[in-house]
């Protein structure tokens, strides 16, 4: 269920992005807690909405960006290999966004 949600979003994303605009924070904490969700479907489809999320929205989001991180940067010791390469390609498009690169270093490495 939790996974489909995501799916909504992203389908809510590809729509209209701009109403994710006035909600940043909100929508950025919420993906740092679905980073840390045990399901490895979830973590795959989290890496690869906050891609999204840091490609359409680069110029508002990046600043918001530090639970990401943080969540992916996790992500990169999880046990499936899936979940560690999704988390890395994630990881590249989220530190592109402006704003997003004061939070480089930062983490639990």
């Amino acid at each position: 269920m939790r996974v489909e949600l995501l799916d909504l979003l992203d389908l809510c994303l590809e729509t209209d992005s701009n109403q994710f605009i006035a909600n940043c924070a909100i929508l950025t904490g919420m993906l740092a807690k679905v980073g840390a969700d045990a399901n490895p479907d979830m973590k795959n489809k989290f890496a690869a909405f906050s891609a999204k999320v840091a490609r359409v929205l680069a110029k508002k989001v990046g600043s918001y960006m530090k639970g990401v991180i943080t969540s992916l940067i996790a992500n990169l010791q999880h046990n499936h290999s899936k979940v560690r390469k999704s988390s890395l390609r994630g990881l590249k498009d989220v530190m592109c966004c402006k704003g997003a690169e004061i939070y480089m270093g930062e983490g639990p490495l």
